[in-house]
C-alpha cells in the first residue's frame, strides 16, 4: 500500500520528519518492472537483494538525484504488517525493516503480529480485519494512524473529534506541469486542514501526508481513505494538515489500472528519483502547503 511513501522518504529525506508504512516494501524494490514488484515485492517468492538496492541508494544520493541517506539516522519510522496479509508478504516488510536499520535508523517501531488481512486498521471503521477488499479499511481494534503519528511526532495531544467541514479539496493540476491523468493522477486532491491551522501562514502546523493504496483511490471508494482511516481526529487535536493526495486508474500511456501510485516505473524508468513525475509532483504540493501554513 505504501511503497511509494518510502520511495519519498528516501528521496527527500532532507525535509521528512520520518515515515509510517503499512504493507510496502524496500525503496526501489521493484528495480526494472512488474516482474520484480510482483514476485519479490509483493508475494516475497523471490528474496529481495537488499544489497544492491542500498547501493543503488547510496549512488543515487552522490549523482544528487536524491538526498543524502544519512538525512535518515534522525527520523522515525513505523511499519505494519498483518499477519494474514497475502498480497504484500510480512517477509516484504521485514526486508523494508532491515533497510531503515542498515541505513542507520534507530527509532523503527514495527506491529507485524496483528491478526489482519491486506488493509488499513482502525479502531472501529470498515470491514473485518481479517478480509482484504473494497475500500481496503476494517475495524481491527486498533488504530493504525494514531500509532503512526504518536511514533513519528512523539507526544501528542489525544485524538479529538474530526470536523468534516475541515476537508477541502485541491487542483492536482497545480503541481503537475501537464495534465494530472497524463501521469494518472486524479484531477481533485484532498487535505484536512484542523481548526487551528486556518490561520494562513500560521507556521506552527506539521504537514503530513497520506498517500492511499491500490484500489484506494477516491475515484473507486470515494472519500473514505480520506475521511476514515483515522489521521483526522488526531491531526484536529495536534494541528497537523493531512494531505491526501490521488492517484487514479489508467489502462494505457500509462498503463495503471489499479490507481497506484508509481512505485514500479509505470511512468518512468527513474521512478524512485526526485525527477520523477509523482515525485515532483508531491514534493510541489507539500511545499505549497508549508508556504501556506
Amino acid at each position: 500500500m505504501h511503497f511509494f511513501a518510502v520511495q519519498y522518504q528516501i528521496a527527500f529525506s532532507a525535509s521528512v520528519k520520518g515515515a509510517a508504512i503499512f504493507a510496502g516494501g524496500p525503496y526501489y524494490c521493484a528495480q526494472s518492472g512488474l516482474t520484480d514488484a510482483f514476485l519479490m515485492c509483493m508475494d516475497g517468492l523471490e528474496s529481495i537483494p537488499l544489497s544492491s538496492l542500498e547501493a543503488y541508494a547510496s549512488q543515487q544520493a552522490r549523482n544528487g538525484d536524491i538526498d543524502s541517506l544519512g538525512n535518515l539516522t534522525s527520523q522515525n519510522v513505523f511499519l505494519f504488517s498483518g499477519s494474514l496479509d497475502t498480497t504484500v508478504s510480512p517477509v516484504v516488510m521485514h526486508s523494508l525493516e532491515q533497510m531503515y536499520k542498515d541505513f542507520g535508523v534507530t527509532n523503527v517501531k514495527s506491529n507485524f503480529g496483528l491478526t489482519a488481512a491486506h488493509t488499513f486498521p482502525t479502531l472501529t471503521y470498515g470491514n473485518l480485519c481479517t478480509l482484504s477488499y473494497l475500500p481496503y479499511i476494517s475495524a481491527c481494534n486498533y488504530d493504525g494512524a494514531g500509532n503512526a503519528f504518536k511514533t513519528i511526532y512523539g507526544d501528542l495531544n489525544n485524538a479529538g473529534s474530526p470536523v468534516s467541514a475541515n476537508i477541502i479539496t485541491y487542483n492536482q493540476a497545480d503541481y503537475t506541469s501537464g495534465s494530472p491523468s497524463s501521469i494518472s493522477l486524479a484531477s481533485t486532491g484532498y487535505a484536512y486542514i484542523p481548526t487551528g491551522c486556518k490561520i494562513p501562514s500560521n507556521n506552527t502546523c506539521k504537514i503530513h501526508v497520506a498517500f492511499h493504496g491500490c484500489l484506494q483511490y477516491a475515484g473507486l471508494v470515494s472519500t473514505q481513505f480520506v475521511a476514515n482511516a483515522g489521521y483526522n481526529s488526531w491531526a484536529e487535536s495536534n494541528n497537523i494538515i493531512v494531505l491526501y493526495p490521488q492517484a487514479t486508474s489508467s489502462l494505457l500511456l500509462p498503463s495503471n489500472p489499479n490507481g497506484c501510485w508509481d512505485w514500479w516505473g509505470y511512468n518512468s524508468a527513474d521512478y524512485a528519483l526526485k525527477s520523477a513525475p509523482q515525485m515532483a509532483f508531491a514534493h510541489k504540493l507539500i511545499s505549497d502547503f508549508i508556504q501556506k501554513y
